[in-house]
């Protein structure tokens, strides 16, 4: 606290906020365009070399792509022409003679000289580039040529066995000393026979590149190098090289967006593909973006001086604000005297007003801290009680079930009784059958399992547990459960019992101990309702079926003189019961209640006078408690 006065007594401590901030803003005029003009023009320039990355990289790929879709057009551009119909009608008329020695002059059309065997130029152009397109007999020798070109023909496609070029497929290969593309097809007689073989090619140059790029050319440049020294064989777009060579020519005026190695089966070339963008392209770009970059400093700079400005006011005017607030709370609603008006920096003034505040609080928070562990232990306390309310309920139900059990344990032992008296006698009579002995015996272990399960089943019933020990259950298996130990005190009474268990149900999550007590209390009651009943038919009927979406009920009715309307709404209310004195302690159904409602679940009661009770239990399926989580 004399460090905060130190602080707020001096020169600086009586200069008021605002005046601090209005010799701070030319300063931070000055800083905060130079930060933003510095940050970001950094940020620009990463995301200029980002997007122009990401740009080279799609480009590459698109033309990748392009050029092999264009390389797969001269197959099925040599597939087309050699299976129409204009082809195998010429082949078929022209009876060629196989092997004629000396070999007849190969017929040549020249440029516009459209070939018989070829479509027409206006659907000709709808095909790759085809500069040479030529006819071989069957028995391989040149037969026909259609040269597109002004330029000499090579003699290597003189006979086909040079081409080395399989039946049916295309290629790229060097012939000569030029590179081609070639793709051939066998035109065949009616027969299926061979009759003759089309080859079309064209050179690996820049008009091939034009062809593939098509209408991106002016937009896409690519060029095809020599992979093994670099050499440049062809590019689509040859206005863009002067004196360049090789493609490490190209370095002072392009920018790589990619490389790849052409790889189309039997290629015996070795080149490399390449995409490029100009420099000049890239330069206008960057100019662009300098530009746009500098007026957009210059504007968010203009921006944010004026935003600060706004804002430290707006925060001067709120601080003076919370000032007043603080000291009118500290002296209505806390009993804090305030400092009286205090002069300088508004900041300042707070924090003394909120240190004075705080030595309060922390008064009171010892205070409160004391308190919370009283509240603390006095909750244990009652989760205890509770438990031990739980545990009492579950022992006065097994209490009033203790006729019953003694019945149910009785009938085995008579069982065992008579079997035991019946062996006896065989034996003293000397006539016992083994294989008798070994089904009384068998009958004798099945009475004491069954005293065994009853034995079992009602300690853990009885066991204290304090908390719930949840698990996925079948909610049929756990109103089953209670019949164990009241089925034949329902039947000796005349209750005629009637189960309506719907199959398939959805699975629920609980504690089967607990659920199980909640039917034991329920299928209790409504024996006690029916006991002294003068009504000859007493019918207690357990149901249980899907309530949609997601709740499983189950329906507990008897056929009792029913719960009045007068005290229906106590009936869950602790200790509160209609038994005589000394017969039930009034826990069953305000426990049964707690247990339902820790499940999730609601317990109802519907009760006509003279007719009847029915108690209602829903509780969630596994899909529903899902559904309340999210």
């Amino acid at each position: 606290m004399n460090s905060l006065k130190k602080r707020t007594s001096g020169i600086f401590g009586n200069v008021s906020l605002t005046l601090k901030i209005a010799a701070i803003m030319f300063v931070m005029a000055l800083v905060l365009g130079a930060v933003i003009n510095y940050f970001h023009g950094r940020m620009l320039k990463e995301q200029f070399n980002a997007q122009l990355t990401e740009r080279l990289d799609g480009q590459s790929a698109e033309n990748r792509q392009i050029f092999d879709s264009y390389f797969l057009g001269y197959r099925r551009a040599a597939g087309a022409l050699a299976n129409n119909n204009a082809m195998a009608a010429y082949v078929k008329n022209a009876a060629w003679e196989n092997g004629q020695t000396p070999a007849p002059p190969v017929k040549t059309y020249e440029e516009e000289e459209i070939p018989q065997w070829l479509p027409r130029a206006s659907v000709l152009k709808y095909y790759v580039g085809i500069e040479y397109a030529m006819l071989y007999g069957a028995d391989g020798s040149l037969r026909e040529v259609y040269n597109e070109t002004s330029d000499p023909m090579s003699g290597v496609f003189s006979n086909l066995a040079q081409l080395r070029l399989p039946p049916e497929q295309s290629r790229i290969t060097s012939l000569g000393g030029i590179n081609y593309i070639l793709a051939s097809e066998e035109v065949k007689d009616a027969a299926g026979n061979k009759a003759a073989v089309l080859v079309i090619a064209h050179r690996l140059n820049n008009d091939l590149l034009q062809h593939t790029m098509g209408a991106l050319t002016d937009r896409r440049t690519i060029v095809l190098a020599d992979a093994k020294d670099h050499t440049i064989i062809a590019i689509n777009r040859p206005e863009l090289l002067t004196t360049e060579k090789k493609l490490e020519d190209l370095n002072n005026n392009f920018i790589f967006g990619g490389k790849s190695f052409l790889d189309y089966g039997e290629n015996e070339l070795y080149l490399m593909f390449a995409s490029l963008i100009p420099l000049s392209d890239v330069n206008v770009i960057r100019e662009k973006v300098q530009s746009g970059n500098k007026r957009f400093s210059i504007i968010s700079g203009a921006v944010l001086i004026l935003a600060f400005i706004v804002i430290m006011l707006y925060i001067t005017m709120r601080i003076k604000m919370l000032d007043n607030y603080v000291s009118t709370v500290s002296k209505e609603h806390l009993g804090i005297e305030p400092h009286g008006v205090l002069a300088g920096d508004q900041l300042m003034v707070l924090e003394q007003r909120f240190h004075s505040l705080f030595d309060e609080i922390i008064v009171a928070k010892a205070q409160i801290e004391a308190r919370a562990e009283e509240l603390e232990r006095i909750n244990k306390e009652l989760k205890e009680a509770t438990a031990q309310l739980i545990q009492s309920a579950k022992l006065s139900a097994l209490g009033e079930l203790t006729a019953g059990i003694a019945h149910e344990l009785n009938q085995p032992l008579n069982g065992i009784k008579i079997i035991c008296q019946s062996i006896l006698k065989d034996i003293q009579k000397g006539r016992h059958d083994p294989e008798e002995l070994v089904t009384d015996l068998s009958d004798i272990v099945k009475q004491v399992d069954k005293m065994a399960a009853i034995i079992d089943h009602m300690r853990v019933f009885t066991r204290r547990t304090e908390a719930m020990n949840t698990e996925i259950l079948d909610i049929n298996s756990v109103v089953e459960e209670p019949f164990k130990l009241l089925d034949q005190q329902l039947k000796n009474i005349g209750i005629i019992i009637t189960k309506n268990l719907a199959p398939d149900l959805p699975q629920i999550k609980g504690d089967v101990i607990r659920l199980e007590q909640v039917f034991i209390n329920l299928i209790t009651n409504a024996r006690n309702a029916m006991r002294d009943d003068p009504k000859r038919d007493k019918h207690l009927k357990i149901s249980t079926y899907l309530l949609p979406p997601d709740k499983v009920v189950v329906e507990i009715g008897d056929t009792g003189a029913g719960v009045p309307e007068a005290i229906k709404d106590k009936i869950f209310q602790p200790f509160f019961t209609t038994n005589a004195p000394g017969k039930g302690t009034g826990l069953g159904l305000s426990v049964s209640k707690k247990i339902i409602e820790e499940h999730g679940g609601a317990i109802s009661v519907e009760s006509v006078a003279g007719k009847g009770t029915i108690f209602r239990i829903m509780l969630p399926t596994m899909e529903g408690e899902r559904y309340a989580a999210t």
